[in-house]
């Protein structure tokens, strides 16, 4: 184990900065899924399922917006409206 952990850190090494950031984040979503998966058993609550897909989604737009920036402009109502989407385009 101990020889494979070395060869992980060897290959981190070379990898940008961005890159290692990636591995972080995979590592530490491995160690929360493994902790949500062990520390209770499933449940078909859908308030249970809503609630645990909130918190991943919110763990996902936090990292996106890490990544990204606070930068990106947001759709309009109408662009996301049913008239926006099928307007005819030229």
């Amino acid at each position: 184990m101990e020889t494979l952990i070395a060869e992980i850190v060897r290959k981190l090494h070379s990898l940008s900065e961005i890159k290692i950031l990636e591995v972080l984040d995979f590592v530490e979503f491995l160690a929360w899924d493994e902790k949500h998966l062990t520390s209770r058993p499933f449940s078909n609550d859908l308030l249970q399922e809503n609630e645990e897909f909130e918190a991943i989604a919110d763990c996902l737009a936090d990292e996106f917006q890490r990544y990204i920036g606070t930068t990106i402009p947001c759709l309009s109502d109408y662009s996301v409206s049913r008239a926006g989407i099928y307007e005819e385009h030229p």
